[in-house]
């Protein structure tokens, strides 16, 4: 256990066992080895938190399913609560729609079933 040069005024009035046993000399050995542990620590931390994310990233990708389309293919998409006309107790899918081209990275271009192209792209995620 390392000490510091501080006391407080209860120390200096009656011997406690932390002044008796105060060795200047290994107590400044002790300090430059928690210096050298706190320059450490930012590292340990920084590592640490890697890990985690890492860790949460493997647990979160476990549970997806990866799916492809193929042209042609049909697909429904999630209504969000812009295109919701009915309010609450509308559907929340909507379609089908055809995929008519790979946009890449999970993106794709959709049409309607009448051959009508629907302008943005859709994202598979």
């Amino acid at each position: 256990m390392c000490d510091i040069d501080s006391m407080i005024p209860i120390d200096i009035c009656e011997p406690s066992s932390r002044r008796q046993r105060y060795d200047e000399s290994s107590n400044g050995d002790c300090l430059h080895v928690d210096w050298d542990l706190l320059i450490e620590m930012p590292k340990k931390a920084q590592i640490q938190e890697v890990d985690t994310k890492k860790r949460a990233t493997r647990k979160y990708n476990s549970k997806l399913k990866l799916r492809a389309f193929q042209n042609r293919d049909l697909v429904w998409r999630m209504a969000n609560n812009a295109r919701k006309i009915e309010g609450k107790f509308s559907a929340n899918w909507e379609g089908p729609f055809r995929v008519v081209q790979d946009a890449d990275k999970g993106a794709y271009r959709l049409e309607y079933l009448s051959a009508q192209p629907i302008p943005n792209t859709w994202n598979i995620t």
